[in-house]
């Protein structure tokens, strides 16, 4: 047995949306959703889903309103019309049925939740950031509480606990929010609820791009590479070596000799030919720069 409830998200922009975020941001948006079960199987402890289904209702376009279903799918009839009878004699699952924006508090705060956990983690991010977000997320969560009758803190701890992965959250977090950053202006509203909204401060504060860990560097190989020595140090052919790589990079690279390179060929040079490997790393924008250069083979130019 299963029932559904109706979701909204309503992105302000005035300017226009990337097609490609806003495609990544609903399957980020949907991989969301399906991390609620836990949260709700802890707020009303009398039932257990056992899956979550998300159809796109409606999109229109202009300012990007994205009209959702929900279902939750219980096992039998049975067991679903046993969870009902015993949820009525209590706030339960009624409260969900009958009040689809208590669902949507859920969601807000598990993206703010997301958000605050990976600028937390940033050590670039400013604490200005991090407490815009919070104070965001806080006036939601205390609406939220309200609805379910419990007090602020209670309804924080209990989503907080209860989401199984922070670090897959903090990214669909991100990139549900990343169609509203085009437009300095733009704010997350949710299903019609005034006080359910990410604010255009939050939008901005929130992360541009949460890198993926197994992402976080990649080995290329390259014949001929043209190296202009910054440094040298005879003495290990592993640390003190810097050289930059101008058709990769502008940026001081760090230089590592092959154990069959000899560093006194490269002594009186200020500049070389070589067969090297790369490791890149991705900045906050996921672009890549060289972070460490393996000099394999000095190739030596034609006279």
């Amino acid at each position: 047995m299963d029932f559904s409830i109706h979701q909204q998200l309503y992105y302000s922009n005035k300017n226009k949306a990337s097609i490609k975020e806003i495609a990544e941001g609903l399957v980020a948006l949907d991989s969301l959703i399906r991390q609620t079960s836990p949260v709700l199987e802890a707020l009303f402890p009398d039932y257990k889903v056992e899956s979550i289904d998300v159809y796109l209702d409606e999109f229109r376009s202009g300012s990007i309103w994205e009209d959702l279903v929900v279902k939750f799918v219980f096992g039998s009839q049975e067991n679903f019309d046993d969870v009902i009878g015993r949820a009525r004699k209590k706030l339960g699952m009624e409260a969900l049925m009958n009040n689809p924006q208590l669902f949507s508090a859920i969601v807000a705060v598990m993206i703010l939740t997301g958000g605050a956990y990976y600028v937390g983690k940033d050590q670039n991010a400013t604490p200005e950031k991090k407490a815009t977000i919070e104070a965001n997320n806080n006036t939601i969560i205390q609406i939220g509480g309200g609805m379910v009758d419990l007090e602020g803190e209670e309804f924080r701890a209990l989503i907080e606990n209860a989401v199984e992965d922070k670090d897959k959250l903090a990214k669909d977090a991100v990139r549900i929010v990343k169609p509203a950053k085009r437009d300095s202006q733009a704010s997350i509203e949710f299903s019609g609820h005034p006080g359910l909204k990410i604010s255009s401060d939050t939008v901005k504060a929130m992360p541009d791009h949460v890198q993926e860990p197994d992402k976080e560097e990649q080995v290329e190989d390259y014949e001929e590479l043209l190296l202009e020595l910054r440094a040298i140090d005879l003495d290990s052919t592993k640390r003190g070596w810097g050289v930059v790589a101008p058709d990769l990079s502008t940026r001081r690279v760090k230089l590592q000799l092959d154990p069959t390179v000899n560093p006194e060929d490269l002594f009186d040079k200020r500049q070389v030919r070589g067969n090297v490997t790369v490791i890149f790393g991705l900045d906050k924008a996921g672009k890549k720069f060289p972070r460490l250069i393996f000099l394999r083979e000095i190739v030596e130019e034609d006279s």
